[in-house]
């Protein structure tokens, strides 16, 4: 996924806005992190193992 993208999806989120995704990827989790966010996984529903939690802080 683009940089870009999760410094956008950073900048419109209100303090404490959530992000939440299917995708457990490291690549995805970094690039999160890099953009500001928060980042914990959480256990997935049935069939999925991890999902990312991400908080703008």
């Amino acid at each position: 996924m683009d940089r870009e993208v999760f410094k956008k999806v950073f900048h419109f989120l209100n303090k404490n806005g959530a992000l939440v995704t299917y995708c457990s990827k490291s690549i995805v989790r970094k690039r999160l992190e890099n953009a500001g966010f928060r980042v914990v996984k959480l256990p997935g529903p049935p069939g999925k193992r991890e999902i990312i939690r991400a908080i703008k802080i």
